[in-house]
This record gives structure tokens, C-alpha cells and sequence, in this order.
């Protein structure tokens, strides 16, 4: 833009994106997903701060539309864990647990990594043995994916697959020794007595 179009008001004309926006509701294969995710973690030396850093880099080299593959596996997996018992297990880690914060402590298990995850679901307790949790409190990770769809092509990212936000399983009393008894080794580990 020249001196004449600044003083003029000719506005400066935005670069077009890199790829069109498009929209998919398809999951990233889960093998790239969770190698994404271990390469993160690896590289951040498990700095929460760093690993988001890091997750980003490693979308940035995926094309647009596998970075809101990314965004649905993302979501299926959240919403895999959205029952009571994970709730439960957010509620003894933070000493308490809000409707937001079950949702950070749903983002910081995945960017656990592949078998922390899936040792999770196949039995929750399996998390007393984590020797950092950082309190399972960790929002900004569920927000990259997103952050670096936008960053590649410069438009927001499409809606994908909706999240399930059906919650299941039983609900607990958060009053008396329900969760105590229900969860013995997390509570033992990070129980509120």
C-alpha cells in the first residue's frame, strides 16, 4: 500500500486462507490422535503451560481439516468420560468440582496421554497413582485445537461433531462417605480430611 492509499483510506486487503473452511464430523484416526498428544507431552517435559504450546505446533503441521478431526476426536473422547464417576473422581482431586471444571478436568485426562486415559476408564482408581495431577485442572487444552484451526487457515473452526453432554452412570452424595467408600484409593490419595 502506498503513501497516497494510507492518507486516502484504501484499505490493505487481506490474504486469502491457505485452505477453504470446511466442515467434517469425522475423528482423526486414534493412533495419530494419541501420538499427537504423547509428542506434546513428551516435548513439554510435563510443563502444562508448554504442552499447549507444543499440541499446537503439532497441529500447525496438519492439514486444516485433520485439525478439526483432531477437535471431534477431541470432543468424543471428553464426552466418553462426561458420567458421574469421573465427576467423582475430578470432585476428590480438586477437593470440590464445579460444572466447568469437570470439563478442564476432562481436557488435563486427555492430554494425559493414551494409557492413562484408557487405564482411567477401564478403572478410575488407577488415577491415585499418578504421581502429578496438577490438581486435574487444566482448561486451556480443550481450546488449541481451535486456536490452531484458525491460525491455519484464518477463519473460526465449523461446529464438527457435537460433544455428548448426556451425563451418565450413578449419582453420588458429595454429603457423608459416599464418594470416601466409593473411591477408597483416591480418596486416600486426595480425599478432603
Amino acid at each position: 500500500m502506498g503513501i497516497f492509499d494510507k492518507l486516502f483510506g484504501k484499505k490493505e486487503q487481506k490474504s486469502e486462507p491457505k485452505e477453504p473452511a470446511q466442515n467434517s464430523e469425522k475423528l482423526i484416526d486414534a493412533e495419530k490422535f494419541w501420538k499427537i498428544i504423547a509428542v506434546s507431552k513428551t516435548n513439554s517435559s510435563g510443563d502444562y503451560e508448554k504442552q499447549q504450546v507444543e499440541l499446537q505446533k503439532e497441529l500447525l503441521k496438519l492439514p486444516a481439516i485433520e485439525i478439526l478431526e483432531f477437535a471431534n476426536k477431541f470432543r468424543a473422547l471428553r464426552g466418553e468420560v462426561y458420567n458421574w464417576n469421573f465427576w467423582a473422581a475430578a470432585y476428590i482431586i480438586n477437593g470440590g468440582c464445579s460444572d466447568d471444571c469437570f470439563s478442564d478436568f476432562r481436557g488435563w485426562l486427555i492430554g494425559q496421554g493414551k494409557t492413562t486415559f484408557e487405564n482411567a476408564v477401564e478403572n478410575i482408581e488407577t488415577l491415585s497413582e499418578l504421581s502429578e495431577t496438577n490438581g486435574g485442572d487444566w482448561e486451556g487444552l480443550s481450546y488449541i485445537p481451535s486456536d490452531a484451526y484458525e491460525k491455519k487457515i484464518g477463519n473460526d473452526m465449523p461446529n464438527g461433531i457435537r460433544e455428548n453432554f448426556e451425563i451418565t452412570g450413578e449419582e453420588w452424595d458429595e454429603e457423608g462417605d459416599d464418594l470416601k467408600n466409593k473411591f477408597p484409593k483416591l480418596w486416600a490419595k486426595f480425599g478432603m480430611e
